[in-house]
């Protein structure tokens, strides 16, 4: 057994790994595109007697978390060939990845999982979810109508007005992706997805949606407003299909409070358990990481079965951080997974310490709530 990054002579073999795995078909005029997104990418293959066997992507991308970007490590696209599953091939991809995204000084990691059990073995842990709605169009009922602009916007006019709606927006939380313009032409407005923008009486941009329309169908990938003028006549726009759809879907953050804000709460919800996240170095990320209102000391004594590197007790007081080389007494102990849903707004340190995943005293739990973040953690996108 080999393990290696793949060459882009190779790609054609993680693409037929992708499409038996993943059960898709990547049309011909498609793969030069492919080609080109792949080369924007870590793939790393583990191959016998160079047949490739199964195969990982890494993403190098940043996120959000209070306003601060972390470089973050993307994990996509793992497969293996039946033939040869349970040999412990995806074992030791992930092992690698974990030592390849520390080098990279990608200090968290994220993954869509395709079973959320199987990646916590591995140190991620659950820290982003949807709310994905179902609304008939007897649901569509109009507000009135509010001041500014409804524009459809093209490829050609360019992603700054949309990313600097976004960018607001996602100051309200953490675990967003920071946008650059090829993510956002390609990973966000895909094939058939419409970038609807909302300016208020001033100009200024306030909100937009990513929308398809299909098959008596509105899908609503993306409804993001700053101003609940915006969130009105984005919603009135919506409203506007009544005549084309007879459903509309829509997608949106945990703690989107839609239902209570249209005169049907009761459409179908469904709370979907969306991204992980893992914290690839501890000793890196905290040493970013915006702790506040930082008087007196704490300690963390963090547990890694994965990354020994993680393994150790930190101390944060207004000076920093130290990685102790003794033994201290008065520590919060958890694993790396717990630690990354707290740091990342997921959930709270005193659920985390009712529930056994936090050991240590009351109030030692009750300050560390206080110096971490309090916004809570989203994400929209997909790799």
């Amino acid at each position: 057994m080999t393990l290696r990054v793949l060459s882009e002579s190779e790609f054609e073999k993680s693409i037929q790994l992708s499409q038996y795995a993943f059960q898709y078909i990547v049309k011909k005029e498609d793969l030069p595109k492919r080609y080109e997104m792949m080369k924007r990418q870590e793939i790393w293959g583990e191959f016998e007697n160079e047949e490739l066997i199964s195969k990982l992507h890494i993403h190098s991308l940043e996120i959000s978390i209070e306003n601060q970007r972390f470089p973050m490590g993307g994990i996509a696209g793992v497969a293996t060939w039946p033939e040869h599953r349970r040999k412990g091939s995806v074992t030791r991809l992930l092992q690698q990845a974990l030592l390849r995204m520390k080098e990279n000084g990608q200090s968290i990691s994220l993954l869509h999982p395709f079973n959320i059990q199987f990646y916590r073995r591995f140190g991620w842990e659950l820290t982003a979810s949807v709310n994905k709605y179902t609304l008939n169009k007897s649901d569509l009922v109009r507000y009135e109508d509010v001041p500014g602009t409804i524009s459809r916007l093209t490829e050609e006019d360019g992603n700054d007005l949309l990313n600097t709606v976004y960018e607001e927006w996602f100051r309200t939380y953490n675990h967003l992706l920071v946008r650059s313009d090829y993510w956002w032409n390609n990973h966000v407005f895909t094939e058939g997805y419409n970038r609807i923008l909302y300016k208020d009486e001033n100009g200024v941009p306030k909100g937009y949606l990513c929308c398809k329309v299909a098959d008596k169908l509105l899908d609503v990938q993306e409804f993001i407003y700053v101003s609940d003028d915006a969130r009105r006549a984005l919603w009135n726009f919506i409203c506007q299909h009544d005549s084309m759809v007879d459903k509309v879907k829509i997608v949106a953050p945990s703690n989107d409070q839609l239902p209570f804000l249209i005169n049907n709460p009761r459409i179908h919800q469904e709370h979907y358990p969306y991204f992980m996240a893992r914290i690839v170095d501890v000793e890196s990320f905290l040493r970013q990481y915006p702790f506040k209102n930082m008087e007196g000391r704490l300690t963390l004594s963090i547990s890694d079965e994965k990354a020994e590197w993680n393994n150790g007790t930190f101390t944060i007081d207004a000076n920093g951080l130290t990685r102790e080389s003794e033994t201290v007494s008065e520590v919060l102990a958890m694993d790396v997974q717990t630690l990354a849903a707290a740091l990342l707004g997921s959930q709270k340190p005193q659920f985390l310490f009712t529930c056994g995943k936090i050991k240590g005293n009351q109030e030692d739990v009750k300050r560390f709530e206080e110096i971490i973040t309090n916004k809570p953690a989203a994400f929209l996108d997909f790799f």
